[in-house]
């Protein structure tokens, strides 16, 4: 008889993604599961070796009983750190990767902010330049203006005729249809 799997849990809603699906007593992320349970055991070996180890190098312990009860009493709070530290080694990765990303988004932001405050400094230039150049441009033609002005009105006290258009007015590309 084919064993039936349970089917996985995902619920949707706020703060709930696939990636933060947890499982077990240790709310261990799904994803950090093999993980978690590689540390935990190889903490659980090695905490066991030095507890096997210690309970064989003393020489208060009469007989195996005493040692293997030693090793017995000792294993718990050992795996009970083991878990712990687990735990806190899958979570901290979590953890800095959080942190990456926020760091990651706030940099870009400062980014965005230094771009912004560069590409509003190159307009408020450009602005600038264009108003004094248009400045420079309404000064020359009143200077173009009133240097015409004078040669009309020096004609004119002359007693000569004077033909010349005025500063800004092309008469060969004007439109004879357009009237004034």
């Amino acid at each position: 008889m084919a064993r039936e799997e349970e089917p996985k849990q995902t619920e949707e809603g706020p703060g709930n993604h696939a990636d933060d699906v947890r499982e077990s007593i240790w709310s261990i992320r799904v994803k950090h599961k093999r993980l978690y349970f590689r540390l935990f055991t190889l903490q659980i070996i090695i905490g066991a070796a030095w507890l096997i180890r210690r309970a064989i190098l003393d020489e208060s312990l009469a007989g195996i009983p005493d040692r293997i009860l030693s090793v017995w009493q000792e294993l718990a709070p050992v795996a009970i750190a083991s878990a712990v530290i687990a735990l806190a080694i899958t979570d901290t990765w979590g953890t800095i990767t959080v942190f990456a990303d926020w760091l990651e988004d706030e940099l870009k932001k400062r980014r965005q902010r230094q771009i912004k405050a560069a590409v509003d400094a190159a307009v408020k230039v450009a602005v600038e330049e264009t108003r004094a150049e248009e400045r420079e441009t309404a000064r020359q033609f009143r200077r173009n203006l009133r240097d015409w002005n004078r040669r009309r009105e020096a004609a004119a006290s002359a007693g000569e005729e004077f033909h010349e258009p005025p500063p800004g007015i092309d008469l060969e590309n004007e439109d004879p249809q357009r009237e004034c």
